[in-house]
């Protein structure tokens, strides 16, 4: 009897354990149908636009708000442009990369930061640990560095920043704040209310103190942080913040949750002014075009593609994305695509098939056309 009872359980160890290894398998394999299937089964958390030669394929919630991830960092590409073609900075100033690691905290990007560095000492860019204005712009927008992206904040102004939200006539779009400096509020909050952060009762108490503060009042605490980080040069800050030791998902999914909001409909609509070269005059677009069309720098991009440009963004909670591409052809097509509340398995395989739902979007013609027919 007890071998019996010994067999059974050794099979239902190995049917977890294949159980495992097939779910990590399946979601690593992208597969753009999915995208689809998810929208489909799924609409209150996710929003959906897709423009081809100004016709809508599709529209699932384009008018309902989710926080933008890193897709923000479109508005802080545009200011920089903006400002380098006005005179107001020169993008070729060197910057200390010092002056970058004030915003930096390992183990919240993804290793973004760090491969950007590298890359850049690959290429030649990193000369006496310092590197140009603008490879930190593209480095906000190619790799996603959200270390360059609070220096740029920094260096151009958040009220400057968010003024374009205003000229790009986005009445949905959030203002933009610092979501780095976000990360130590509860940090921030266990120290005004001599609370223990690694303590799970307490960790509690800081958590429903959050879910209380006003969006006024929570940008407000990220603007302080970013300012004691701006000076934390010696990174004793961050180094008594220890956020590795209290950071968990609870306090992730609330920051998820504050992230600035807009809607895939005022993305479109900026994208589709890239793609037409409709609004941005040619001295802002000459600085502005690098950045934002960096997915050109890869050659099968460049084989299928005039143009492709944008950006996305993620947390263990969202998944965002809003791209342009013109095809050799000539044809011109616009695609936002945000999800929220969405985790484990639903995170990973998004993430994992984005890029694939992207591409048969922009090359797939009428078979996707007829896809996307689902969704209406």
């Amino acid at each position: 009897m007890f071998i019996y009872i010994l067999i059974s359980l050794g099979i239902i160890f190995l049917i977890v354990i294949f159980s495992v290894l097939w779910l990590i398998a399946w979601t690593r394999k992208p597969n753009a149908d999915y995208v689809l299937k998810f929208i489909a089964k799924n609409p209150q958390r996710s929003s959906l636009i897709i423009m081809r030669n100004g016709k809508t394929l599709a529209n699932v919630n384009g008018n309902e708000r989710k926080p933008l991830a890193s897709t923000v960092k479109i508005i802080i590409a545009i200011e920089f442009s903006q400002q380098a073609a006005n005179g107001s900075i020169n993008p070729d100033e060197k910057v200390h990369i010092d002056d970058l690691a004030c915003f930096y905290v390992s183990h919240t990007d993804g290793g973004a930061h760090e491969k950007w560095l590298i890359e850049m000492e690959k290429h030649g860019f990193l000369q006496d640990k310092s590197v140009s204005l603008m490879n930190i712009a593209k480095g906000m927008m190619s790799h996603s560095s959200n270390a360059n992206t609070e220096y740029l904040m920094l260096r151009l102004g958040l009220g400057n920043i968010n003024k374009n939200v205003t000229k790009l006539q986005l009445p949905h779009h959030e203002k933009l704040f610092p979501f780095v400096s976000a990360l130590f509020i509860p940090y921030e909050i266990a120290l005004n209310e001599d609370l223990d952060i690694t303590n799970k009762q307490d960790t509690k108490r800081i958590l429903a103190h959050i879910q209380e503060m006003s969006q006024e009042t929570y940008i407000n605490e990220a603007n302080k942080i970013h300012t004691k980080l701006s000076q934390d040069i010696d990174g004793k800050y961050k180094e008594r913040a220890h956020i590795r030791e209290w950071y968990n998902s609870e306090f992730d999914k609330i920051n998820s949750k504050r992230f600035t909001p807009s809607t895939t409909s005022e993305y479109i609509s900026i994208l589709k002014q890239m793609n037409r070269g409709s609004y941005f005059p040619s001295h802002v677009w000459a600085y502005l075009q690098p950045l934002i069309e960096w997915p050109m720098k890869f050659e099968n991009n460049q084989i299928s593609f005039k143009h492709v440009g944008g950006k996305g963004g993620s947390t263990a909670y969202i998944l965002t994305y809003a791209f342009y591409a013109e095809d050799k052809k000539g044809n011109k097509t616009e695609l936002a695509a945000f999800f929220d509340d969405i985790y484990g398995y639903e995170t990973l395989k998004l993430s994992n098939s984005s890029s694939a739902f992207q591409l048969a979007i922009f090359t797939g013609g009428a078979k996707w056309e007829k896809k996307l027919q689902q969704l209406h």
